[in-house]
């Protein structure tokens, strides 16, 4: 999601530490409970899960806006923020991928994962560039706005989906981790599985590794000579800055024209 670490380098003159401990707050949910996930996922309706993830993400940024419009905005809430939504993707990823086969049946299984990668790779090329062109006219804020009512409107859109699911007779489920353990083995004794699993992990470590920068990169005015010490450290205050809100930037400007400043670029 591009509109919290732009929230993050905007309004609170987040470095690129703080960029990285937000990034890896972003997927550290599909590291922790990525397992049990599937194992929960396959006890439940799969389209409720659907839902409630959506509403649980679209609650989320929308605290997060009352929270910037208020003037409360603060790291460590955008870190709560980010796990939080993680949490609620990883749910809402493993039950959509679940829920094609029983949703189109086995026979068009490829015909749905295609369109389903299809629809996806336009929405990752197309959303950031969207995102990216509408922080010329709109504050970060308005963005990650934007982006609850996008999964409220998903929300809508999935609970309109009349299809009946079966779901399996809690008599005849075996234990969570035996469940977990099977589909663990089933992954390892799978060469193209296994390759799949190395090749994802090798993709999001690098990613992540250039996604915690590239805003602050971004938002860099033209031509800055930061030091790279202000990449790392939070910047300090002046002994002689009135009052105990605010905040300079390593130039010793405001962090509030420091966001002017990369609005206005």
């Amino acid at each position: 999601m591009l509109a919290l670490p732009v929230l993050a380098v905007q309004h609170l003159a987040a470095t690129a530490w703080q960029m990285g401990v937000l990034t890896a707050a972003e997927s550290a949910a599909f590291l922790v409970i990525g397992l049990p996930a599937g194992a929960w996922v396959d006890r439940m309706r799969k389209r409720r899960v659907l839902v409630v993830a959506d509403l649980v993400r679209a609650g989320i940024l929308l605290l997060v806006v009352a929270a910037a419009a208020s003037g409360h905005a603060s790291t460590p809430l955008l870190y709560a923020a980010s796990i939080a939504l993680s949490v609620a993707t990883v749910f809402f990823d493993v039950a959509h991928q679940s829920y094609v086969p029983g949703l189109v049946g086995l026979e068009h299984v490829v015909e749905g994962n295609a369109t389903l990668q299809a629809t996806g790779s336009v929405a990752m090329v197309a959303a950031p560039a969207l995102g990216g062109w509408l922080l010329r006219f709109v504050s970060a804020t308005t963005l990650v706005g934007a982006n609850a009512v996008a999964y409220l409107v998903s929300a809508a859109a999935v609970s309109r989906i009349r299809h009946h699911e079966q779901v399996a007779d809690p008599a005849a489920r075996r234990p969570l981790r035996t469940e977990i353990a099977e589909g663990l083995r089933f992954v390892v004794h799978q060469p193209l599985l296994r390759r799949i699993v190395v090749c994802t992990g090798a993709s999001n470590l690098f990613g992540s590794l250039g996604s915690a920068v590239v805003v602050i990169v971004a938002l860099e005015p033209s031509g800055s000579t930061r030091p790279p010490s202000a990449w790392c450290c939070p910047p300090r205050r002046s002994a002689a800055s009135s009052g105990p809100s605010s905040p300079t930037a390593s130039d010793g400007s405001s962090v509030k024209d420091a966001s002017s400043r990369c609005r206005q670029r």
